[in-house]
């Protein structure tokens, strides 16, 4: 009975494997040939924890929302939960058939057109949906350029991290840092807020997905058995995180040069896409415990910009709130006490990096 029993649910298992979508990539930008279900003119289907939703929404990933704040553009927000923060909701049959095949946040749909990729978003949200103009795109054609520059060099490429050599990529734009910065986070976070449910939960999902949710599922399983000193046991995940601080400061110092010539923001006066694009990334570095002092001592200029950036409305509206807001806490208060409890894991944040600037 119990061998009948297990062998029929072993068999509905491989029969969902099998015919559960795999992801696939799109293109970047406007898909105008492809209409998904939709409700609202303009709708953005995101994760809070999601650093790249947060650019859009701020101005809405953490990208996206801060350019929707930044509008003001009246839109519906549709959240969705990632393997990082829980959940399986964006690999899932209809997420991958009625928003994006690629499996990924944030999406914004203008009329169930959908709009891939943050960078292209915020562009769009800008130049294309605002009514009367665009208002985070300077008119001078020279400020336009600059402003071009620093949304590229805001963009997370992950294809361009090569994992047996990173410092190419992670050097290559400040976008690239998103990922190194956050594994201390992630780690923290798998161990104070994911359940034995959601790691058994990840396990099940191994047959359905490749790639990152792949070595994600691997990290998750990871941290259940070693706990902080996964970075010590994973060869490649201590050496990409010990990489962080100096590429830090190599980003950071590039970012000090701009605004010492422009200032107060990447394009001088005014706010615009630009700095929209670092929102995500200087964000991430605190909730991710990377703002030392010894990085607030030696960018004092990057901190009056970021306190700048912080007090706009359109940020505002684009942070963290309720329960995701509490889980992060949790997880950077893990990060801080690893930080006293283990000298190998605090040198990563306070490590020499002076030969970098």
């Amino acid at each position: 009975m119990w061998e009948f029993l297990a062998g029929f649910l072993l068999g509905c298992y491989a029969w969902m494997c099998w015919k559960h979508p795999r992801t696939r990539a799109v293109a970047p930008g406007l898909n105008k040939k492809v209409v998904l279900p939709h409700r609202g003119e303009v709708e953005l289907h995101h994760n809070a924890l999601s650093s790249c939703s947060q650019k859009v929404r701020a101005g809405g990933r953490a990208q996206v929302r801060a350019c929707l704040g930044e509008t003001g553009l009246p839109h519906t927000s549709i959240h969705h939960t990632l393997p990082s923060s829980g959940g399986w909701e964006t690999k899932g049959e209809g997420y991958l058939r009625d928003v994006n095949p690629a499996g990924t946040v944030p999406v914004l749909l203008h009329h169930g057109h959908p709009v891939y990729e943050s960078h292209e978003q915020i562009i769009y949200i800008d130049q294309v949906l605002m009514p009367g103009g665009p208002r985070l795109t300077p008119t001078d054609p020279e400020k336009g350029k600059l402003m071009d520059k620093w949304v590229d060099y805001g963009a997370m490429i992950i294809s361009e991290v090569d994992k047996s050599d990173p410092w190419p990529g992670v050097t290559k734009r400040m976008g690239n840092m998103l990922g190194p910065m956050t594994l201390p986070l992630f780690v923290a976070n798998i161990t104070v807020n994911f359940s034995l449910w959601n790691t058994l939960e990840s396990i099940s999902m191994l047959p359905l997905v490749n790639g990152n949710s792949i070595l994600f599922i691997i990290l998750n399983v990871a941290v259940r058995l070693f706990g902080v000193k996964v970075f010590q046991r994973l060869g490649p995940l201590g050496r990409l995180v010990s990489l962080t601080r100096r590429a830090l400061y190599h980003h950071l110092t590039e970012l000090t040069k701009v605004l010492e010539l422009e200032g107060p923001y990447i394009c001088g006066e005014q706010y615009t896409l630009a700095d929209i694009s670092m929102v995500p990334i200087l964000e991430r570095m605190e909730v991710a415990r990377w703002w030392t002092k010894a990085i607030q001592a030696d960018f004092p200029l990057v901190c009056q910009y970021w306190d700048r950036i912080q007090q706009r409305d359109g940020y505002k509206a684009s942070k963290m709130v309720g329960d995701y807001q509490v889980k992060m806490d949790r997880a950077g208060a893990q990060v801080d006490m690893w930080k006293k409890e283990h000298p190998w894991f605090n040198a990563y944040f306070e490590g020499q990096a002076s030969d970098a600037k």
